[in-house]
């Protein structure tokens, strides 16, 4: 099983997804914002960082928005190759984060649990083929 942050402004969608990895098996970490998940991973606030394998991160969040944190990761020698999953309402924003090639997964909300367990199977099997190969 993964060390996952979830990074969510909405607490009860942030509960919701921690509970449904947790209950996966996962071991998660939560961030209201993109500044708390800075901090999480190590990147600011100058603690270290938690051990992630899969970020799971919202589009839309206060102060430190989504596009700020993968450009903060895209420079960090660590960060950059941690996988996200980006969580959004607004679809037509896919494009912009075209460019962050650590962005492996786009789902829109709302999502059936399913979709994101789905999803996060499929971003784990990729690392763990990336590891073996």
């Amino acid at each position: 099983m993964a060390n996952i942050l979830v990074v969510e402004d909405e607490p009860l969608l942030l509960q919701q997804v921690a509970a449904l990895l947790g209950k996966a098996g996962h071991t998660v970490v939560t961030a209201g914002d993109g500044g708390e998940a800075l901090k999480v991973m190590g990147m600011e606030g100058g603690g270290p960082g938690a051990n992630l394998e899969v970020i799971i991160l919202d589009v839309m969040l206060p102060n430190v928005n989504a596009y700020m944190v993968l450009d903060k990761m895209k420079a960090h020698p660590t960060a950059r190759s941690i996988p996200v999953i980006l969580l959004t309402g607004y679809t037509e924003l896919r494009d912009v984060f075209q460019q962050f090639p650590n962005v492996k997964v786009f789902l829109a909300k709302p999502f059936e649990p399913k979709r994101l367990l789905n999803a996060l199977a499929d971003v784990l099997s990729a690392l763990k083929g990336r590891a073996e190969g």
